[in-house]
């Protein structure tokens, strides 16, 4: 499934050159939804010049920020690189060492992400960058599920619980012990759900897997219990009416949950976007998370004290728990409490689907991309970057380099004059003299 996420990138670009009236040189994983450093590309063919003497916005703003697995990647990729080549010697590697990211004369990127109460994000910052957060899953949601804004369900009740269960890796190991407490308190008759025996992407069954965290490790045969996930990878892009007709509630399994981070996804705004009342398991704070952009939730319908612990393994049995005690509910208390629950969800759909809440998103990107950008225009010396050039000189290739009208053996796109190099070296020049300190 081709998902054009590249109009999203440009509107980020078009916002950021509003903001400053500079050229942007925007970075993005390519193929959508890659975690590769290597597939960390540049948005469209920029020239060298362009990149070495523009800002740099590196959008990692789709899945959770990983400090340290990108500083693994980085050296792998450095190993691969041959030394000799002159563009990497004359290049100054980024804190995120990016594959053709850190050419730029600032001293600082902007790192474009989507979370809070990162541990990561302190890194990030710690280490070069500017961070720009705004909620990328909500912008993208509005769009992936813009035809459910029209949908009239005939509701055709078959099961309480809906639940999409298909990967289980990284972040996602809690899955399997979810699933195990369902049998656990027998609920699986109430769920239209399903379980992945294999992990799509790493090919192993979980009984074969090494859990990060060992107390997610099911005891149980789940696929005993459960049919087996047929789901692709890209159904999160999309919804099933079916689905959404023949359940009430959608227990919402989202990518981070043994975590602190807040990082909610499209899986969250789905069944908001289908008018669904649902029951979130995501990180502690994550109904706050939502009622913070104007949603609402359903504490005056069930017990929502969930969300407020931050042991995950009892959050995890609390959510089972409360589920437990919605299936038990008699016919009238049913009824009553279910026409309340899709009372909060139709005003939620209402706001989902809002011009406010649109413009809400794209003024918190602005706002927050604008002060990014002034805050790095503003401190930036260009000292680190003049340093090593003048350290690279050395090298002979530079100086050959510097004798000649073009460099020869890079890509076209790659090609760096004399006079270029002059442009950037005096672009440099100019924030380092401005900056430097008086002895």
């Amino acid at each position: 499934m081709s998902i054009p996420l590249d109009r999203l990138y440009h509107h980020i670009e078009d916002v950021a050159k509003d903001i400053c009236e500079d050229d942007i040189v925007i970075y993005r994983f390519f193929p959508h939804g890659s975690k590769k450093l290597e597939n960390l590309l540049q948005l469209q063919l920029y020239s060298t010049e362009k990149i070495y003497k523009n800002f740099s916005i590196y959008c990692n703003d789709q899945e959770p920020l990983e400090y340290e697995f990108y500083q693994r990647e980085s050296k792998t990729l450095q190993k691969q690189t041959k030394f000799g080549d002159l563009l990497d010697k004359f290049n100054l590697l980024s804190p995120m060492n990016l594959k053709y990211g850190g050419k730029n004369i600032y001293d600082q990127g902007i790192l474009l992400h989507s979370e809070k109460r990162s541990v990561n994000l302190e890194l990030y910052q710690n280490n070069g960058y500017l961070p720009a957060y705004y909620w990328s899953h909500a912008i993208i949601a509005r769009d992936w599920f813009r035809y459910a804004k029209h949908v009239k369900q005939k509701k055709q009740i078959d099961k309480i619980f809906l639940i999409y269960n298909r990967a289980w890796a990284g972040t996602r190991e809690y899955r399997l012990k979810f699933s195990e407490l369902l049998i656990k308190l027998n609920l699986q008759n109430y769920c239209k759900t399903s379980i992945n025996p294999i992990e799509p992407e790493l090919g192993i069954h979980y009984k074969l897997h090494k859990f990060s965290n060992p107390i997610w490790q099911p005891m149980q045969v789940l696929e005993n219990y459960f049919p087996s996930s047929s789901a692709h990878s890209h159904y999160s892009a999309d919804f099933d009416l079916e689905d959404y007709e023949y359940t009430e509630i959608e227990v919402v399994l989202e990518t981070l949950f043994d975590d602190d981070r807040l990082h909610l996804t499209e899986k969250s705004l789905r069944p908001i976007a289908c008018g669904q009342p649902f029951i979130l398991a995501g990180t502690h704070g994550s109904l706050e998370y939502l009622r913070s952009y104007g949603f609402k939730t359903f504490a005056d319908v069930w017990d929502e004290s969930y969300d407020t612990i931050k042991d995950p393994e009892k959050r995890l049995c609390a959510i089972t728990e409360l589920m437990r005690q919605i299936a038990k509910w008699n016919a009238p208390t049913k009824k009553t409490n279910m026409a309340k629950a899709y009372a909060i969800a139709e005003y939620n759909k209402q706001h989902f689907f809002s011009q406010e809440f649109f413009n809400n998103l794209i003024k918190e990107l602005r706002l927050n991309l604008s002060d990014a950008l002034n805050k790095l225009k503003n401190t930036n010396t260009s000292s680190v970057w003049i340093n090593r050039r003048i350290e690279r000189s050395k090298y002979p290739e530079l100086k050959k380099f510097l004798t000649l009208q073009e460099h020869n053996d890079v890509p076209d796109h790659d090609k760096l004059t004399k006079n270029e190099l002059i442009n950037i070296l005096s672009c440099a020049r100019s924030y380092y003299n401005c900056h430097k300190k008086e002895p």
